[in-house]
């Protein structure tokens, strides 16, 4: 019965892509070329029937950390990359290396001062100090807290077995405290790890471990579909499968995907990703769309790379 529901998901995700291939096309067209674009000019330029929401679109910080920098940022500093998120039309916002030193107070001030909503965060997940973590992005109203890696040891089955059990705890407490779940993000040894299952002597990843071993009531995968993808991994086809256990996507574009050079981060629609199959697996299931391009030259590279996510029609 799972495999016949599974396939016919499968079937119904392609024929979404299939649309979604029609129409990208017309979403780039219409990009405009200013930066500070407002949210309500966007929609006059894509026209109605968008595809995802700007609710739903969100960027992960470290794009812009060669501005921010590694800890808590100055007040002046935060202030100006939150107003140039906010001027390029995102809503959403992914924070890294919270909590920050900052009080919880200053930031959410400043996040409303910019009509921004702090969606997630990267952080520690050091259980000594989980309760500050937690309570600091429960004041923030923030839905996910995680960590940029996988927060235990994937050396082995035993290991990440064990690193599963570590994340039940962790997102139980989240749960429990304000915050829906822990999130899981992927690079990719998380996927060029593999295991032989020990009961059904199929190799296994150890995504798959993490996922057949976390509840789904704590614990969700952000998967970062630029490392996936340099993993060696169809992504549409693990977002298709896989879909309910994603909340969150990393969405990266990029060149040279899975060549011996590696990839090379680029802006949204300017790279090999294939989005219409990719965004067409994930509608209906993920609930944020984290746009990331580690050390983006410029805040106008975000403006296109929001435009693009803002115009994508499935």
């Amino acid at each position: 019965m799972r495999d016949s529901l599974d396939r016919s998901r499968h079937h119904r995700r392609r024929l979404q892509a299939t649309t979604v291939a029609a129409t990208i096309a017309l979403g780039a067209l219409v990009a405009a070329p200013a930066a500070t674009a407002s949210p309500e000019g966007a929609a006059a330029q894509c026209g109605a029937g968008r595809g995802i929401p700007d609710s739903q679109i969100s960027i992960q910080l470290y794009t812009h950390v060669g501005e921010l920098g590694s800890g808590t940022p100055t007040a002046e500093n935060l202030d100006r990359v939150l107003g140039e998120v906010a001027d390029a039309g995102f809503r959403n916002v992914e924070l890294y290396d919270q909590p920050y030193d900052m009080p919880v107070e200053e930031l959410k001030a400043l996040l409303d001062e910019h009509g921004l909503h702090a969606a997630s965060s990267h952080g520690s997940t050091d259980w000594d100090t989980w309760p500050e973590t937690v309570a600091y992005a429960a004041e923030l109203g923030q839905r996910y807290v995680g960590s940029g890696g996988i927060p235990g040891g994937i050396d082995s089955y035993e290991d990440t077995v064990e690193t599963a059990a570590y994340l039940d705890q962790l997102g139980e407490y989240a749960h429990h405290n304000g915050v829906n779940k822990v999130l899981v993000h992927n690079h990719t040894s998380t996927f060029d790890v593999k295991f032989t299952h020990p009961e059904t002597g199929e190799t296994v990843t150890a995504w798959d471990v993490l996922e057949e071993n976390t509840d789904p009531r704590y614990v969700t995968f952000e998967l970062d579909i630029g490392w996936a993808a340099e993993a060696g991994v169809d992504v549409a086809n693990l977002i298709e499968e896989h879909g309910d256990r994603m909340d969150l996507l990393h969405v990266k574009d990029a060149v040279n995907i899975g060549s011996e050079e590696g990839l090379t981060q680029v802006g949204l629609g300017d790279g090999e990703m294939d989005f219409a199959e990719v965004l067409g697996a994930a509608k209906g299931d993920v609930r944020y769309y984290t746009y990331e391009w580690d050390w983006a030259p410029s805040f106008e590279s975000s403006a296109k790379s929001f435009r693009f996510l803002d115009c994508f029609t499935f």
